[in-house]
């Protein structure tokens, strides 16, 4: 015998009230989350998505582009694809789809959209949830949501190559392995200053400072290279700040630099400076 707000009640009656409470429950909760879905993901979020999607594209297409004309010494040029995924559990949609349906017009989408972008985001958070526990983290429904709702997370980058002119090529690490010491810098440095130089486009004005900084700068690329990745910095008119232990950037690909070495004798309690002056040809010290 057991007893509901005070009453007596048999066990097996307990047990079916307990269970059809708990279906109610369910039930309100997935009309809820249909609901916060379908008024938000059919209107608002869906353009602030879109938007942002779009932008990134065009990001992409403008970083690719940019790679792929960049002239190097090597006759090695690079490209970076930005691709939709695929369904990642059950009852979750591609993301091509989900691109559909959330560019589909608000009075367009049919009971059966929405019920489908509501089971995609439905599993999504749960599964996000899931993840969260399972690392013991504690993560509130607002997170949950952002999480879930985290259109980077819907792609992937792929980055492919050009050798000379042949066709692109996947940039997998068994190709990377194959790379020349050169190569592998030219593969890591050029995304980089690429994706570096796209955010730099962004701004209203061009005539900002284009400002890089790199700490040991250029570590683990030989002597011979390190002047094509000087090459590259100058194409793309950045204004930077390096240090190394090694370098001097006294190379015929520089036009001009201002270095400053830094020097302490044993158990000196002083740091000592000395500027230097790089024309593109020679190195002497600067006047002060």
């Amino acid at each position: 015998v057991s007893y509901e707000q005070g009453k007596r009640v048999y066990f097996e009656e307990f047990c079916r009230r307990i269970r059809e409470k708990t279906e109610e429950t369910e039930l309100l909760i997935r009309q809820k989350d249909r609901e916060l879905f379908e008024n938000i993901l059919s209107d608002t979020l869906s353009r602030k998505l879109n938007a942002r999607i779009a932008e990134s594209r065009r990001w992409i297409q403008d970083m690719s582009a940019l790679m792929r004309k960049l002239d190097t010494s090597m006759s090695l040029s690079f490209s970076l694809d930005w691709r939709a995924k695929t369904a990642e559990g059950e009852g979750e949609l591609n993301t091509a789809e989900l691109e559909k349906l959330l560019n589909r017009d608000k009075e367009l989408l049919t009971a059966e959209d929405i019920g489908r972008l509501s089971s995609h985001f439905r599993n999504r958070i749960y599964t996000v949830k899931q993840t969260a526990e399972e690392n013991g983290d504690v993560v509130s429904y607002a997170d949950l949501v952002r999480e879930a709702l985290d259109y980077r997370k819907w792609f992937e980058f792929r980055m492919y190559y050009y050798r000379n002119d042949e066709n692109r090529k996947e940039l997998t690490n068994v190709a990377f392995n194959r790379f020349s010491g050169g190569e592998k810098a030219m593969a890591m440095y050029v995304p980089l200053f690429a994706a570096v130089n796209a955010q730099y486009k962004k701004a209203e004005r061009d005539d900002l400072p284009r400002m890089i900084a790199l700490d040991e700068a250029f570590a683990g690329v030989d002597d011979k290279n390190i002047g094509s990745m000087f090459e590259l910095v100058r194409k793309f008119d950045f204004d930077y700040i390096m240090n190394s232990q090694v370098l001097w950037g006294c190379y015929a690909s520089i036009p001009a630099l201002r270095i400053a070495e830094l020097l302490r004798p044993a158990n000196s309690q002083v740091v000592t400076v000395i500027y230097y002056l790089w024309n593109g040809k020679q190195r002497f010290i600067e006047e002060q």
